[in-house]
């Protein structure tokens, strides 16, 4: 029998102010979308920084003048060291022959090019990327070394640039949920202005606070999450129609744009709370304010 009441108590406030709440349902959504937004860019670069670490290598140039003995003592050192997965030595002819191919249909690049022109090298791919700077170190001053480089930088700049549009996008959020639990506040308000002396004889009949308080704060718990549902549904229909379909004609973005199950459940529950939490704060101000019971 409550059950029953409290769910009629809180379609009638919902009815009794439809614009208000609509608008509330629309702040909600805004928010959550965007707050949403942040967890899939968050996945997009890890996607990212994921694809660029398992590309990343240590490429070792070494001196002219470096001798066989010298080469095989820095491979095999190299090789010993325990973040070291494969070593791959790189002659001049096979450093010239690969610069060709990169530059096949640009020819003025190469064609007066001397073909020991390039440097023979050490390719090091390492086990973990986050040991790329130590292992560059470790190298970097040792007999035929001429110059060690590696592309560690790059990823630290995407993670810089991910820092910050993540901070931005999250601060926006949390602006615009503070928006919408101040507007359900108002909206729950309203409905309990409207109903001021309905609450006022449900108090002499003998009715308890939380009797009073629950249908306001399902309305908000309501709204809230109707906006969670809008957001987590344009997030899903971008997932399906625009990021799968982004890997699947870019074919280079595929694992860019390439989202779990688990990962897009997680969103969408991340969603549901934040909606939650926004609702029954926005109902919680209303009441603590606005209704002495």
């Amino acid at each position: 029998m409550r059950v029953g009441y409290f769910v009629g108590e809180t379609v009638q406030n919902l009815r009794r102010n439809f614009l208000m709440t609509v608008a509330a349902i629309s702040t909600v959504a805004i928010s959550l979308l965007l707050l949403g937004g942040t967890q899939i860019l968050g996945l997009i670069v890890n996607n990212v920084t994921l694809n660029w670490e398992a590309k990343v290598e240590i490429s070792t140039y070494l001196r002219d003048d470096a001798t066989q003995g010298e080469i095989s003592l820095l491979e095999e050192d190299i090789s010993q060291m325990p973040e070291v997965q494969d070593v791959t030595y790189v002659s001049k002819d096979q450093a010239f022959q690969e610069f060709r191919e990169m530059y096949e249909t640009q020819p003025e690049f190469y064609e007066n090019l001397p073909e020991d022109a390039l440097p023979a090298s050490l390719r090091v791919k390492l086990k973990d990327a986050d040991d790329t700077e130590t292992v560059a170190s470790a190298i970097e001053g040792a007999p035929g070394v001429k110059d060690v480089r590696f592309g560690g930088e790059i990823i630290k700049r995407l993670l810089r640039v991910n820092s910050l549009l993540r901070t931005i996008t999250l601060v926006m959020s949390i602006i615009l949920m503070i928006a919408a639990a101040a507007l359900i506040a108002n909206t729950i308000r309203l409905a309990i202005y409207a109903r001021r002396d309905e609450i006022g004889i449900m108090k002499l009949v003998g009715a308890t606070n939380w009797f009073i308080r629950i249908p306001f704060m399902l309305e908000g718990v309501f709204a809230a999450l109707m906006g969670a549902v809008a957001a987590g549904g344009v997030i899903l229909l971008a997932n399906t129609l625009l990021f799968s379909r982004i890997g699947e004609t870019l074919t280079f973005l595929g694992p860019v744009f390439s989202f779990t199950s688990a990962e897009i459940v997680t969103v969408m529950l991340v969603l549901g709370g934040v909606g939650c939490a926004v609702g029954l704060i926005g109902s919680m101000m209303a009441l603590r304010r606005f209704l002495e019971v």
